[in-house]
């Protein structure tokens, strides 16, 4: 065996990991294009509707998941002789629990007697999330088959339909419910498409199509779920504060808050990035010297971007959204403070769950999600969204201390003993 065969797979590795940064940097940047043609083409009152609904949206695909996606990865990875039964199993668990999200939504809307200009956004979006979730657990499918490369392809294409259409509907009709039919569109083209290729991939894998693959309840109450409770309470933490905007503040504020935030947002491309790539390393760590060199890296880029960004806010942010959204430069940079420590949380979050920490993980977050609520309850009736930045930053100082804790009270000798997400 020569050296070349070693070459080889690392050069595949490297072109593989530099597609799906370029594919995920692509599919970021067309979002965030749209985000800001409809903050220019949308009155205030519409884009602040826009902000909730893809809020809501994206807070229900991650409910609506719950860890499965990473768990089917995992297995696929591990017996891939399963693929199709283990695909077939779980894409008709998937499938009921988005129906079910989406039906929670619409009976919400009709509890709360919303008028149909805001119940229909909402209830638009919420599929669309919902059908963006069902994508992202056939990409995590795809990563246990080693076809991140599958991944990143449909990636492009449904980013760049989603740029062209949303883009066209705002100028064609700046309207929220006609830009979510609009995003709607590549969403259900790239499903069915994912769909067949998926089922394609799984079969010739699945030698083992005498044996039915069953669903665990037991290992998956215990092993996974916390893992998805840690998801959504920190999804929820996250983006609660929009909701609470407009609680207090309504809806024109919520569109101020969310135009700063998403660049922020935009910001943890390149933390996330350097995460996926080292979380193998991180699973197999017995002590924090690779989280500390992460976290280093990931700090260094978070440090520079947060101040030539702080520098900048008073011309950045009209230029990309126009000079009505000056009012949110003070939120911005308050925002600003909050990304180191939300950089650094990205790598203690997986390195603790790296090493099977997922319950303390769980529990962190939802301290964390109480801490937000209380902290934007004090500061957003004075503040307003200033108050939500400063709630933001708070809500990451206890994340990182409590990963933190956790992490040097497990200890790296009983780490090493466990290392490894189980399946």
């Amino acid at each position: 065996m020569d050296e070349s065969s070693f070459r080889n797979p690392k050069l595949r590795d490297a072109r593989l990991v530099a597609y799906k940064a370029f594919a995920d940097a692509a599919g970021k940047g067309s979002v965030f294009l749209v985000t800001v043609v409809a903050a220019r083409r949308l009155s205030p009152e519409a884009f602040g509707i826009f902000s909730l609904a893809s809020t809501l949206g994206w807070i229900l695909a991650v409910a609506a998941d719950c860890g499965i996606q990473l768990h089917v990865a995992r297995a696929v990875a591990r017996t891939p002789a399963r693929a199709s039964g283990i695909l077939s199993a779980w894409l008709r668990v998937r499938l009921w629990t988005t129906a079910a999200a989406i039906a929670v939504v619409m009976l919400g809307l009709i509890a709360t007697q919303a008028t149909l200009a805001f119940a229909l956004p909402l209830l638009l979006f919420a599929i669309v999330y919902g059908g963006s979730g069902l994508i992202e657990f056939l990409h995590y499918f795809y990563r246990g088959l080693s076809r991140s490369d599958v991944e990143s392809t449909l990636t492009l294409w449904q980013r760049s339909a989603t740029l062209v259409f949303g883009i066209v509907a705002l100028l064609w009709r700046p309207d929220v419910a006609v830009l979510a039919l609009a995003m709607l569109l590549p969403v259900a083209t790239t499903l069915l498409v994912s769909v067949s290729i998926a089922t394609r991939l799984a079969n010739p894998q699945s030698a083992l199509r005498g044996r039915q693959y069953a669903i665990d309840g037991e290992s998956f109450a215990k092993e996974v779920l916390p893992i998805g409770a840690g998801i959504v309470l920190s999804a929820l933490y996250f983006r609660i504060d929009v909701f609470l905007v407009q609680w207090w503040n309504g809806t024109e504020a919520v569109a101020l808050y969310n135009a700063v935030f998403r660049i922020v947002e935009a910001l943890r491309l390149f933390p996330a990035a350097v995460l996926a790539v080292a979380l193998p390393t991180l699973c197999t760590a017995t002590d924090l010297r690779p989280v500390t060199r992460v976290a280093t890296g990931v700090l260094l880029f978070a440090f520079a971007a947060a101040a030539v960004l702080w520098l900048t806010a008073d011309r950045t942010i009209p230029l990309l959204y126009g000079e009505r959204y000056a009012d949110a430069v003070p939120a911005f940079r308050i925002l600003l403070l909050s990304f180191p420590l939300l950089s650094l949380n990205y790598a203690l979050t997986h390195q603790l769950i790296g090493w099977n920490g997922q319950r303390a993980y769980a529990a962190i977050c939802g301290v964390a999600l109480v801490i937000n609520i209380v902290l934007n309850a004090r500061l957003l009736p004075s503040m307003s969204i200033d108050g939500a930045a400063w709630a933001t930053l708070g809500t990451e100082v206890f994340l990182t201390c409590g990963c933190v804790l956790a992490l040097a009270t497990r200890g790296a000798r009983s780490m090493a003993a466990t290392a490894g997400l189980p399946v």
